[in-house]
């Protein structure tokens, strides 16, 4: 589970070469077809869309004078998930200009790390490991899971009372799989809250006091259950205590792992509980505990403590209940896992504004995120991973699963594909944005489709094709915020200054050494002839900024088959989105 080292950047090729302007290109049959040229007529600050092979093919910017400035984002939808061969062909209509691209040799790397340094990078790696199993695990349950839930009465069974001696089957985690892993775990009920059951496994007796539970069991009513359930939806009932849900603080989660430095696993819930015979028959979470002397693992290493503890778990709550929900009140197949989990992440979110006091849409600066140490902490709890992810994403955007995919092609324990299902479920929201409650009602939308296809769901409920979709988000990414030139409102993530915070200390943190906004287009010049072949993953980015550094006559651009120049074929189904900066 180790989060390995991996290449990073869009694989880019650059060779000089002058393409004749008016040579024809080759069809998908052989036979010759003329290119037709779109004309991309644009003020400043107006965009276009091309869409499909044809599109594409050959788009022709009218003459330009010197300082002219366009950002190009290129992006392919195949319904088929991998990587695509493109060659993009700048070619000046004035052949005297034609020369060696210059330009930057690749989109620039990057690393990130946290503003609470330590123990949470080695935490997303195990955790992917655990939630892509759980996954797998919920997929072929999610009929009986949601048949209990439709079933249950929420008629009230049995409250427990705080001292009880309660036992719980450790079902979705196999000694095969992690030899150290308890059976069973028997524990004490330590508080009792409106909405919550907090247990304590007996091998961590009084992993924290009995204040502290109830602080927590407190933050989880409050805050947690509200938040989650107003995005998502109410969870069933299914054990009949009275709608409370368990978080069991277990021994059984820290020796998951090998130590707390290389990767471990900070908590989950688990879908046999919720309709398997050989689960608990509970709406539960399972969480590590304390362990500032690493006694639960057989690591090395200098333990973790309660802080750190809680600011991992109580974020891992946030997220995970969305996937309880998720599973119990959904509609048709599984939801697409990408999707799914970037709800989970918006849930981390959502509940840091409910503890702020922020509403969406609000132009959040880092001033606002990190304007006090209560903001600090909130920020390191449940603000933090989503822009770790976000900066890794952007930091080589060509070569990450975006959207659509599961894992990480390059590099299975990265969180990199999560910062982007995150970042994209938010622009959704701000896109429509008619307030919190607006949002609340297509999140609960998202979860009661029918429609398991991801990209089916989203355009039903955001009334636009999801590729349109997708394709404006990438360009958000660049577009945002952008000083020079106002941008059209669905090239904009009104929830937050996005340059801003990653020129801030947060950036410093996520992006180091230097920090700053890791997204770094390659620079090419409208008036040289230049070629570019790319490998591009699935629904990412490749981003270009094209700028006139002296007069000329017009320039085309040519989005083909590589080595061959012939049209790409429809099922890569590319687009290129322009925008004009100057």
């Amino acid at each position: 589970m180790r989060n390995m080292a991996h290449r990073t950047g869009v694989a880019v090729l650059i060779a000089a070469a002058v393409s004749a302007c008016g040579s024809d290109a080759t069809g998908p049959s052989g036979s010759v077809v003329p290119p037709e040229c779109r004309s991309v007529e644009l003020l400043p600050g107006e965009d276009l869309i091309l869409e499909g092979s044809s599109a594409v093919n050959c788009a022709e910017f009218p003459a330009f004078q010197a300082g002219q400035t366009y950002d190009l984002m290129i992006t392919t939808m195949s319904r088929t998930l991998g990587f695509q061969q493109l060659e993009l062909a700048i070619t000046p209509l004035d052949e005297f200009l034609a020369g060696a691209g210059d330009g930057d040799p690749g989109v620039s790397a990057s690393t990130a790390s946290d503003l609470q340094a330590g123990v949470e990078a080695a935490w997303r790696a195990g955790q992917f490991s655990m939630d892509a199993r759980l996954r797998d695990i919920e997929a072929p349950l999610l009929p009986q899971i949601r048949m209990t839930a439709r079933s249950s009465t929420g008629g009230l069974f049995e409250v427990p009372f705080v001292g009880q001696r309660v036992s719980y089957d450790f079902a979705c985690v196999s000694s095969r799989d992690f030899p150290n892993a308890p059976e069973t775990v028997s524990g004490v009920v330590r508080h009792v809250s409106d909405r919550a059951v907090i247990v304590e496994d007996v091998a961590a007796d009084q992993a924290f006091t009995l204040a502290e539970y109830q602080q927590i069991g407190t933050a989880f009513d409050e805050v947690i259950y509200d938040t989650d359930v107003a995005y998502f939806g109410e969870p069933a009932d299914i054990d009949a205590n009275g709608g409370r849900v368990v978080l069991l603080y277990t021994a059984g989660v820290n020796r998951l792992s090998d130590d707390y430095t290389e990767s471990f696993i900070a908590g989950f819930t688990c879908p046999l509980d919720l309709g398997a015979s050989n689960g608990n028959r509970a709406e539960m979470f399972y969480l590590m505990v304390p362990d500032p002397n690493g006694d639960f693992t057989g690591g090395e290493n200098d333990g973790i403590s309660k802080d750190q503890v809680r600011r991992i778990t109580d974020n891992t709550v946030a997220h995970e209940f969305q996937h309880l929900i998720n599973a119990q009140r959904g509609n048709g197949g599984a939801q697409d896992v990408w999707l799914n989990e970037g709800l989970s992440h918006l849930a981390e979110e959502v509940v840091g504004h409910a503890v702020n006091g922020f509403q969406p849409g609000t132009s959040l600066g880092s001033g606002d995120l990190l304007g006090s140490q209560a903001r600090v902490d909130v920020f390191n709890k449940y603000y933090l991973n989503n822009w770790f992810n976000l900066s890794q994403y952007l930091g080589a955007p060509g070569d990450t699963a975006a959207l659509l995919n599961a894992s990480d092609p390059l590099d299975f324990n990265t969180f990199r594909m999560r910062g982007a299902a995150w970042s994209f479920v938010r622009y959704l929201l701000d896109r429509f944005d008619d307030g919190s409650a607006a949002e609340a009602v297509r999140t609960r939308a998202l979860i009661a489709s029918s429609n398991a296809d991801s990209r089916d769901a989203i355009s039903d409920v955001f009334g636009e094709p999801f590729d349109r979709l997708a394709t404006q988000w990438s360009t958000m990414l660049v577009s945002a915020d952008r000083e020079e030139v106002t941008v059209p409102r669905e090239l904009e993530l009104p929830s937050y200054q996005i340059k801003e915070i990653f020129d801030s200390r947060i950036g410093l943190a996520v992006n180091p050494p230097s920090g700053g906004f890791p997204l770094r287009p390659l620079r090419k010049n409208l008036s040289r002839a230049d070629t570019l072949v790319v490998s591009l993953f699935t629904a990412t980015g490749l981003y270009i900024e094209l700028n006139s550094t002296q007069a000329g006559p017009g320039t085309r651009l040519e989005l083909v088959r590589p080595g061959s120049g012939a049209r790409l074929t429809e099922n890569v189904e590319p687009r290129i989105q322009i925008l004009r900066i100057r």
